[in-house]
């Protein structure tokens, strides 16, 4: 008897975490819906035009109605039908590269369509964004600071582009004011089918981040459990929500004890649980976290109970099936992909990238890095073949031709575009030919062959502990002055990149025009910096020549903030107090171009500290509040 109620237990376990189960059920409302289109209409000049007309039904699909008068937009599907009408838009010609910008048709381009039918052929089930409000984005003022117009300009650029997932990093403020910026938006959300999440840390407490625990509690297993039950109910009744995506460790880098972590997590997901909330936990690519019994620190999840899912994290504009990836210590990702084909069928596993990194290494610089749209086309193809679930892409922020990448990472969901890099330069009409050539010197130049750590810059992470692994491997100016070999080496490497340099360049968006400008004039900078250091009595000359670069790049960027800048209420290009640990927009280094800047002093003064024109409060971003539990 005994036997055969194990036997019984084991099988009702077996058919409970055979199939992963789904978010809560989420249908888009057709009200929303028909409101949303008759905005869309009004903008593109349509409003007595087009018309929508749904039906539920097992397949979705779209079907273009004409008739002398109208074009109806016939819909029918499931809880998906709102993507295949957006898809439809789509088709149509109306597109929404960046949130606070549609491009659309004419009556005559949309009704050379008429009796076609498109079918929704979705890459995964979950797909969508992480936002990542750590950073200093128009986000942090749309959803943590009130301006919500910003946030629901958000919500309906997901439904258009047939999102179906996004979360954005709670921060350390009073809890009434979280839960009153958050109920616009993420009602919206809901009534569009699209699920909320929030992003918090157990007992993390780097860069401002919210968390559960208290440093001082973290080391009791009664008293952090005890906090977890006190605080977690209480956000989940505030919060309407479909999952939380959850951050172990106290940073990135350094772990909380494996054991009671593990309990954390299997407490979090089972109080979530009672809430109908899933949880996910970032399975980050950190390399300085071993432990003889339990491995890996961030992949720790793979024995927490199936209810705890996970987020294997990618870094930068490396995929995951990359022979090369040198960040964080990591010589390449395989490791990650080889988790997440591991975890896929015992837990809910979503795919976790980027598409901006912030921290000198692109948007702060900044440099339109294109390795970008070839990575995510990559990993985008694959993780689809192999069945993963879903995907949740990281994003600091859409301005400075950011958008471009998101909106490339989002179409990319629909299989009928084939996983192409460039489908969102080809929806806008760019040149092929061009952007073929840019897309070719930076993966051969940037990525390949290393120029990435020359037109780059090293954090101040990396500058005051460069014994540690580094978040991406270069030589220090400091190194450089030290050793003209090196210094030498690095020289002809960018003097060689420059003769191949693309030409008969022809760029026809303003932003994406400006932006390869600059990022092709910071390789010029580069080369003079590196010659005025090589040689002292022709600094003054060399340096010139870098100022005359930068001041080129500058007129680019003053363009950019003039006649780009979407979001001035949240001052993305401007010093200015937030909430984040960074007490400026992302988009202030780039402004005034702080790191060229920063370059060329360290040359003429030979000051390679740190801490010289340094802009980052590494104790606020590291230590501030870390001993509370928000």
């Amino acid at each position: 008897m005994k036997k055969l109620i194990f036997f019984l237990a084991l099988s009702l376990t077996f058919s409970t975490y055979a199939s992963i189960p789904d978010l809560r059920p989420l249908a888009p409302e057709l009200k929303t819906v028909q409101e949303d289109f008759a905005m869309i209409l009004s903008e593109g000049k349509l409003s007595d035009e087009l018309r929508l007309d749904y039906s539920a039904g097992s397949e979705n699909r779209a079907h273009i109605d004409c008739n002398e008068t109208r074009v109806t937009i016939t819909v029918t599907g499931d809880h998906q039908w709102s993507q295949t009408f957006y898809m439809a838009l789509t088709r149509l010609g109306f597109l929404f590269p960046h949130p606070r910008v549609q491009i659309s048709p004419t009556l005559d381009q949309v009704r050379s369509h008429c009796g076609e039918t498109y079918a929704w052929n979705p890459a995964m089930k979950y797909h969508g964004f992480h936002l990542h409000t750590l950073h200093p984005s128009e986000w942090v003022h749309g959803f943590l600071l009130g301006k919500t117009a910003i946030a629901v300009d958000a919500i309906r650029w997901f439904a258009r582009n047939q999102q179906n997932i996004f979360d954005l990093s709670l921060l350390r403020q009073a809890d009434s004011t979280i839960f009153k910026n958050l109920r616009e938006p993420f009602a919206l959300a809901k009534s569009f089918g699209i699920h909320s999440g929030i992003a918090f840390g157990a007992a993390l407490h780097q860069q401002n981040s919210f968390k559960l625990i208290s440093l001082p509690r973290t080391f009791s297993d009664t008293l952090s459990i005890r906090q977890i039950r006190a605080r977690l109910p209480w956000i989940l009744k505030n919060i309407d929500l479909s999952y939380i995506n959850v951050e172990m460790g106290t940073s990135e880098f350094t772990n909380t004890n494996y054991r009671r972590t593990l309990r954390w997590l299997n407490e979090i997901a089972n109080v979530a649980e009672t809430f109908n909330v899933k949880m996910v936990v970032k399975v980050h690519t950190s390399t300085n976290q071993h432990d003889p019994k339990w491995g890996n620190f961030n992949f720790l999840p793979q024995f927490a109970n199936p209810n705890v899912g996970i987020l294997p994290h990618t870094v930068y504009l490396f995929g995951i099936a990359d022979e090369s990836a040198p960040m964080y210590g990591n010589k390449n990702f395989k490791h990650i992909l080889d988790f997440m084909i591991d975890q896929k069928e015992k837990r809910r596993t979503w795919f976790y990238p980027e598409t901006s990194y912030f921290i000198a290494l692109d948007i702060d610089i900044p440099l339109l890095l294109t390795d970008y749209l070839i990575t995510r086309s990559n990993d985008s193809k694959l993780i689809s073949e192999l069945g993963i679930e879903g995907q949740l892409v990281f994003t600091t922020g859409h301005e400075l031709g950011y958008w471009l990448f998101d909106w490339t990472t989002a179409l990319m969901n629909n299989k009928d575009f084939n996983f192409d890099p460039t489908i969102g330069l080809k929806l806008l009409g760019e040149d092929e030919s061009s952007w073929k050539k840019i897309l070719r010197y930076q993966n051969e130049w940037f990525k390949e062959k290393g120029l990435l750590s020359v037109v780059t810059f090293p954090n101040f992470g990396d500058e005051i502990i460069p014994g540690m692994h580094l978040i991406y491997p270069r030589n220090f100016m400091k190194q450089l002055y030290k050793k003209p070999a090196l210094l030498e080496k690095e020289i002809t490497k960018i003097e060689e990149a420059i003769l191949d340099l693309p030409s008969d360049i022809k760029i026809h968006n303003k932003e994406l025009r400006a932006m390869w400008e600059i990022t092709e004039a910071r390789v010029h900078h580069a080369l003079w910096t590196r010659r005025a250091l090589r040689e002292p009595m022709m600094m003054t000359v060399h340096l010139d020549e870098a100022v005359r670069y930068r001041r080129f790049a500058q007129t680019r960027i003053n363009r950019i903030m003039r006649f780009h800048n979407r979001y001035p209420e949240s001052k993305i290009f401007e010093w200015h107090k937030n909430p984040t640990a960074y007490p400026w927009g992302y988009g202030y280094p780039a402004s005034n171009l702080h790191y060229w800047r920063r370059e060329e002093e360290q040359v003429r003064r030979k000051n390679f500290s740190p801490f010289f024109m340094n802009i980052t409060d590494f104790l606020d971003i590291i230590f501030k509040n870390s001993l509370h539990g928000e």
